[in-house]
């Protein structure tokens, strides 16, 4: 039983620290003002008188208060706001100022660019004073900050004259960073075996690997793209591997003209004439250095699979982008484009053999810009296209720009030896909804017949009614002449009129209408939409249709839609129609368990009805299961499953039935080169940024998901936004409490394609926690300095006389400072050596004397 006297004192020790603290408080001031140290601080001075204070707290040096700011020197982690609005997490120094009475922090040139301020008056300081570091209000008038040590909020007010007028997410491009010298490949491979059950077949065995290689070296990017496809023996062919190479070219980018130029094999743009291949040089514009409030369109693949199948998706014939995909609904939103412009053919291979194809409309709708904005592009080099021969040299230029606030104009030519084509064009802002309408006018010349010229012309139109969320989309209308070419139709039919083939019946497309309407339904009654499309050619008496219908809801969790797609292709001069209709329906529950979820899944079409599960487990694995069965008494089963590990992304699919048996194995990610040494990651890789923290092995990086930071102090982030601040945040949940991170978030504004690195800084060491008294047994005054036996500072004396600090050093001397005489001062020693080698603990108590 404690002694009441006993009691008795440390109550009163409690009630004397806890008034201690309360006088400090409320006698310091709360906000920091840079206005105390860089306008005059002897004018500001302030002077307390420490009666007030209680007990030990009376030998408290006070003097730092004197100027109005309690920061004591060290690394802060706070939330900065310019002028009112979160900028995000950074790190501040505050260091000493030469007197000792008080401290500062300083900003470069590059923080100011961030925060907004005009490059001008940056550059006009530089030139008066050139150090790479100033306090605030040297760098702008009438500037200041103020800290909220309680709060850890840095509140930095800027006047409004001194800040850039610009759109909301823009990010000076002098702070864009151009990235290290690095190597990367990343791939995408897949093995496919399928064996038919039936008597006297074969086994179907295919693999595909999709590469993406590329090097950064002096502000150059050098990239290469293709696909390697391997299939087995078969009754029509022997075994053969082929290798396609889709682009390789060198890019370098040019803000100062928000453009890029472009050297190699590559894919013109496709913003006013289709997109097509060529062999040579492009300069063009690239959207992504703007804003996000002034980027536009991206396309969007849905499908639904009624096995486990592969997804091939062609442009041109060229097969640009292939998945495996799970039996049910299925969404490709990672397209990677060469082009904004062709129609893409989607082809789903099931594990059955059978084969769904369709085509989705890619077309871009109403070419609005901005008042003052352009883009623009110029190419010349050869025309390359896999199916045809000929590689005739090109030239093409295309420009738009915006005249006013309702008109936007734009135009191109492309020329070659027996070919020109001129479009013009323009699109206005009306009450109605954005129209564009534009005239193409084009010359094909012939060996064996007369040239012909022909004209063609496409109408665009989009509107969103807000009242009844109405969206609008007559993404294009065309109708072109019966003597009219496009670049690739009148090369085509050159050849094979050179080959002795006519192509006068080989079937010019002469008019195409593709339509979107999407109608939110009021009073959560769900979402409706609609897709049509009507193609027909000139000499070729066939007309091609295609709608498709749907509507989608949920009730509570439940997710469920209903779709019917119907496709018709009619030929007049035979009479002869060919139909397909499909109906669907879908239903999804969602399941969760802390980190875990279930989703429970179904579809129902005419023929066919899936019913399956699917999951994910963590941040790593996911999983799935179905039961699929048509009206033909036939069923199969599929189960498929994914891993990401910290060095790839691995999976697997495998179905089964009476007629069929498939296996297939899959495997994706990214290795990089740099000049540290070689790092794997289990995504593939884009815009890439390399995050170095040493000793911080198991620390989550936030901005991909299942990514740690590796036993050598990296990870790969393998994709981040262009031309935009990404904010690369560590969590140390999973980190050694051995190691301590200075900073958890910093912020980056990458080029596109490069190869960005952040590093972080880390303290390693145990942490001590000391509770001390001193020679006459009295508590340590609350608040004083604590500095290591090499004068650095640690920390300061909390309540209860503790002592903490975090150090490599397991036997040291301490000073605890109170003032500057030699009596408020006084030394711990500690040795924790026998204690660290038995104790498996990463924090450390001990008893101190300081004297």
């Amino acid at each position: 039983m404690k002694h009441p006297l006993h009691s008795y004192k440390n109550i009163k020790r409690h009630i004397r620290y806890f008034l201690v603290y309360g006088v400090v408080v409320f006698s310091i001031p709360t906000l920091a003002s840079a206005d105390d140290i860089e306008k005059e601080p002897t004018k500001k001075t302030a002077e307390f008188d420490s009666d007030f204070l209680i007990g030990d707290a009376k030998n408290i040096d006070i003097k730092r208060f004197t100027y109005g700011n309690a920061i004591l020197p060290g690394y802060y982690n706070v939330d900065v706001y310019i002028n009112g609005n979160w900028f995000g997490k950074h790190q501040m120094v505050f260091k000493n100022t030469e007197d000792d009475k008080s401290t500062y922090t300083c900003f470069s040139s590059k923080q100011l660019l961030e925060y907004g301020i005009k490059a001008e008056l940056i550059k006009e300081r530089l030139a008066v004073n050139s150090e790479s570091c100033q306090q605030l209000g040297e760098w702008v008038q009438d500037s200041f900050y103020e800290f909220d040590t309680s709060k850890l909020r840095f509140d930095i007010s800027i006047p409004q004259i001194a800040m850039e007028r610009n759109a909301q997410g823009y990010v000076d491009p002098s702070v864009w960073d151009r990235g290290i010298d690095a190597a990367f490949v990343s791939y995408n491979a897949s093995a496919y075996k399928a064996h038919n059950k039936t008597e006297n077949s074969e086994d179907n065995t295919n693999a595909f690997v999709s590469l993406s290689t590329g090097a950064n070296f002096a502000d150059w990017q050098f990239r290469h793209n293709g696909q390697w496809k391997w299939e087995d023996e078969t009754e029509s062919k022997d075994s053969q591997s082929t290798y396609d190479a889709i682009s390789t070219y060198a890019q370098r980018a040019f803000p100062e003209y928000r453009g890029v130029l472009t050297l190699g094999d590559s894919f013109t743009n496709g913003e006013v004439f289709n997109s097509f291949g060529y062999r040579g040089a492009e300069f063009s514009s690239d959207d992504r250095m703007l804003p996000n409030s002034m980027l536009g369109y991206a396309p969007r693949i849905r499908g639904n699979a009624q096995t486990n199948a592969k997804v091939e998706i062609r442009q041109q014939g060229q097969l640009i982008y292939q998945t495996t995909v799970a039996a049910g609904s299925f969404e490709i939103n990672d397209l990677y484009p060469t082009g904004y412009g062709g129609e893409l053919e989607v082809s789903i291979l099931e594990a059955n053999g059978d084969i769904q194809k369709y085509a989705i409309p890619y077309a871009s709708v109403a070419q609005m810009l901005r008042p003052g904005m352009s883009r623009y592009s110029v190419m010349t080099g050869q025309f390359r296209d896999t199916d045809i021969d000929m590689d005739p040299f090109i030239v093409q230029g295309q420009y738009q720009r915006g005249v006013n606030n309702r008109i936007t104009v734009y135009g191109g030519f492309q020329g070659s030896e027996d070919y020109t084509a001129l479009t013009l064009g323009s699109a206005f802002a009306t009450p109605i909804g954005a129209v564009a309408l534009d005239m193409t006018h084009s010359q094909a010349n012939f060996d064996r017949r007369d040239k012909e010229a022909g004209q063609s012309y496409r109408l665009s139109y989009s509107k969103l009614i807000t009242p009844t969320d109405t969206n609008l989309t007559l993404a294009a209308y065309r109708y072109s002449t019966e003597n009219y070419y496009n670049l690739r139709d009148a090369l085509l039919a050159q050849e094979l009129e050179k080959k002795g083939i006519s192509s006068k019946y080989y079937g010019k497309q002469r008019s195409e209408l593709q339509i979107t309407l999407n109608q939110g339904l009021p009073n959560d009654w769900g979402n409706l939409y609609a897709t049509g499309s009507w193609v027909d050619y000139w000499d070729r008496e066939e007309t091609t249709k295609q709608y498709q219908v749907g509507y989608s809801n949920n009730y509570r969790n439940l997710n469920y839609g209903v779709s019917a797609i119907r496709r018709m292709v009619e030929n007049s001069s035979t009479s002869r129609s060919e139909n397909d209709t499909e109906y669907l329906l879908t239903l999804s529950l969602p399941f969760s368990f802390k980190r875990n979820s279930i989703n429970v899944n179904s579809s129902h079409t005419q023929d066919n009805t899936t019913v399956g599960m699917s999951g994910v487990i963590g941040d790593r694995f996911n999983y799935g299961a179905s039961v699929s069965t048509d009206y033909k008494d036939s069923s199969s089963f599929n189960t498929n499953a994914q891993y990401r590990t910290n060095v790839t992304t691995l999976g697997g699919s495998y179905s089964t039935s009476d007629q069929y048996e498939q296996v297939s194995l899959t495997a994706r990610g990214n290795i990089v080169a740099h000049s540290e040494g070689v790092l794997f990651g289990p995504d593939q890789g884009q815009t890439m940024v390399l995050v170095y923290a040493p000793d911080a092995t198991g620390a989550k990086v936030n901005n991909t998901n299942g990514l740690t930071i590796n036993k050598s102090g990296y990870a790969v982030i393998p994709y981040v936004t262009p031309y935009r601040l990404n904010e690369i945040v560590l969590n140390p949940e999973n980190m050694s409490l051995d190691v301590e991170l200075d900073g958890s978030s910093q912020r980056i504004a990458p080029y596109a394609g490069s190869i960005s690195k952040v590093n972080f800084v880390t303290k390693s060491g145990k942490a001590l926690y000391i509770r001390s008294l001193d020679a006459k047994g009295e508590t340590l005054p609350f608040a004083s300095e604590v500095f290591d036996s090499k004068g650095e500072y640690v920390g300061m004396v909390a309540q209860g006389s503790l002592v903490y600090l975090r150090t490599n050093t397991l036997a040291d001397t301490v000073t605890v400072k109170w003032g500057e005489t030699q009596d408020a001062q006084c030394k711990i020693q500690y040795d924790v050596t026998a204690q660290s080698s038995k104790n498996e603990k990463n924090m450390l108590m001990l008893e101190g004397l300081c004297q």
